[in-house]
Parts: structure tokens; C-alpha cells; sequence
């Protein structure tokens, strides 16, 4: 082994299908379905396998969301390999008081939170660290925080004692000097034994490129885990491809994933739901990362038929107000929409008459 792989063995893949890609079809994959992808992703021997969401209300045996963690027990084939197994909470959206004690067989939970919520994360770690679990912090869209925000955020993330903290590209719109800026503050924050986690979104279609800098990026001495999907599967435009990187760590990093098993579960449970419901690269979502905004405007638009991509950008040009971009507010682009078109009309009588 050279020297170079040896330095990527501390590289590990995070497969987040269950969760990331239930916001396609509402986490109702099916519990059969459920149990052959996460069956296929232990044969394929990725590290991580995060199998959904707990979250508060009824949820169908059907989906990957979750009020009580022992529902999410019915996935787990008898031999779970060496795997590790997780499920990711928002604060806001979870009363913690229905987490059990961890038994062993889901020993992670990720946490995604806006700083919003920090005081309410607090308590929540210390539960979920009383109950036995390690913990991840993904901070949602870090690149909404400045330099200053970011670093004043990681001391605050350091003093809870995460497992991993992750770089969480909410809104596409990473570019390689920016993943540089951000590692860099992580590294410099936390210590050797926290792990750091990247997490992209394909609305410029350059997450596997991301990837690659971020496995040269990384401190050779530190656990690092890059997160992916089948197909890429996740709300539009979409995540890495598992496969792909898979694929990359096999041939320059000495690892050894199989793939057979992974193309079985695009082919037998995510391509019939990509031709229901599509997703992929798209201009309004690459326009929606271009400005650093909220993709629900790309959403919201895009319902508007008559909108071309051009129309597209006018309408997110006009909205200045940071806030406004890192929160969808579902008014404002509303009346920007009606404004619009309304001045399309005008200016399309001025010219007959």
C-alpha cells in the first residue's frame, strides 16, 4: 500500500438514500423496499447507513420517519456486517422525550439544526449523550455564516464534544475556494478526534469534483465521511452518487466497496422512482446556488409555466435581503412573481401599440 492510500483510510462513506431521499416521494419507499436497499447498502460494505429521520407524528410502517427509534429496527437485516447504522433529528421537529436508550444497534444520530435552535440542540445532545448514542452536528446552509459566525459557531460545537460535525452545502452553492475556507475553520476548531462529514447538493453539478478536493483536503489523522445516495437520489436537484464515489475511493484509496450490490438497488428500487419523480440538474436550481438562496424559490417558480429560466433570474435578482435568501419566504416571491409578469404584459402592449 503506498503511502498516499494509507493516508485515505480514514476516508468513509455516509449513505443517506433513506433519509435525503425520502424528501423525493415523502419517505414512502415501502418496508420491503426499505429493508433490501439497506440489505444491499451492508453487502456493498458502505460505512455509514443512515435509515431515516425521527420526527413527531403518525408515521407509516411504509416510510423512513420514525417517532420511536425501534421502528427504524424492523430495516436491519440479521447480519448487520460491520456497519454502523444512524438516524438524523432536527430539534424543532422532535421531542426528544421518545428517544429510548441506545441499544447497540443504531449507536449514531445526526443532528441538522439551524443556529435558531442552538439552546434547544443543547438539551438535546445531553439527552441523546446520557441515552449512550455518539452524535453528528450538521449545521444547516454553512455557508450563510461568515468567517467570524462560523468560527464563534465551532466554539460553541467544540464544547458539546461531537462525534462529527459536518459541512452541510444546504443550498449548492460550494465552490472549491469556499470548501477550502470552511474545512480550514474545522480543522483549526475542533480537535483531531472530531470527525468531519461533507454533505453536497448537485445544483451546479460539481459535488463528485467537491468530493475529490475534499479527500485531498482532509488531515490524514482525522476520521472524515463523505455522504452520498443512490443515483443521487434527494430533493431536487439531488445528492452525490454513492456509486460514483465509490467507484473513485476503490481505485485511488485502497478501498474495496462492492458495487454489484448498489447497482441491484438503483436499478430494482431508485430508477422506477426517478421516472416518477425526477431529479437532477435543473437551470433554476443552478440559479438558486448562484445567488445562495433558498431552492424553494427554484420550487416555487418553476410551478409558474409560463416562466422561461430568464424570467427565472430576474425574479431571483430582486431579492436582496440575506434573510430573505436563507429562508424561504413563499410572499415575497409571490408579489415579485405577480411583478413580473405584470410588467412583461405592460412592456408586450407598449410594443403593439
Amino acid at each position: 500500500m503506498t503511502d498516499r492510500m494509507e493516508d485515505q483510510m480514514n476516508v468513509n462513506l455516509l449513505d443517506c438514500t433513506l433519509r435525503d431521499g425520502g424528501h423525493v416521494n415523502n419517505a414512502s419507499f415501502g418496508k420491503g423496499t426499505m429493508q433490501q436497499i439497506v440489505q444491499k447498502l451492508v453487502k456493498s460494505k458502505v460505512d455509514l447507513i443512515e435509515l431515516g429521520f425521527l420526527m413527531n407524528g403518525d408515521h407509516s410502517c411504509d416510510q423512513s420517519r420514525y417517532k420511536q427509534i425501534e421502528s427504524a429496527y424492523d430495516l436491519l437485516p440479521d447480519d448487520t456486517g460491520k456497519q454502523d447504522f444512524a438516524v438524523m433529528i432536527r430539534p424543532d421537529w422532535y421531542d426528544i422525550g421518545n428517544l429510548s436508550k441506545c441499544d447497540g444497534r443504531i449507536q449514531k444520530i445526526r443532528f441538522a439544526f439551524y443556529y435558531r435552535d442552538f439552546k434547544l440542540l443543547v438539551k438535546q445532545v445531553d439527552y441523546v449523550r446520557n441515552h449512550g448514542y455518539n452524535f453528528f452536528l450538521n449545521p444547516v446552509n454553512i455557508m450563510s455564516y461568515s468567517d467570524v459566525e462560523l468560527r464563534s459557531l465551532l466554539r460553541e460545537v467544540k464544547t458539546l464534544q461531537p462525534y462529527g460535525v459536518a459541512i452541510v452545502d444546504t443550498f449548492g452553492s460550494l465552490m472549491k475556494e469556499d470548501l477550502k475556507r470552511v474545512y480550514q475553520a474545522l480543522e483549526d476548531n475542533l480537535p483531531e478526534t472530531t470527525a468531519i462529514t461533507l454533505h453536497l447538493h448537485e445544483n451546479m453539478s460539481l459535488s463528485f469534483s467537491l468530493a475529490q478536493e475534499f479527500i485531498a483536503l482532509h488531515n490524514k489523522n482525522r476520521k472524515v465521511y463523505i455522504d452520498g445516495s443512490l443515483l443521487g437520489m434527494g430533493r431536487i436537484p439531488g445528492n452525490l452518487c454513492i456509486e460514483v464515489i465509490m467507484v473513485y475511493l476503490n481505485n485511488h484509496c485502497d478501498k474495496n466497496y462492492e458495487l454489484a450490490p448498489v447497482y441491484d438497488a438503483i436499478y430494482e428500487h431508485i430508477e422506477p422512482i426517478k421516472h416518477k419523480i425526477p431529479w437532477g440538474y435543473s437551470p433554476a436550481y443552478f440559479l438558486t446556488a448562484v445567488y445562495k438562496m433558498h431552492r424553494s424559490y427554484a420550487e416555487f417558480l418553476l410551478e409558474k409555466e409560463e416562466l422561461s429560466c430568464s424570467d427565472i433570474d430576474a425574479i431571483l435578482l430582486n431579492i436582496q435581503e440575506k434573510k430573505d435568501k436563507d429562508h424561504y419566504n413563499e410572499s415575497l416571491v409571490e408579489r415579485l412573481y405577480r411583478s413580473h409578469i405584470q410588467s412583461k404584459a405592460m412592456s408586450k402592449r407598449q410594443r403593439r401599440s
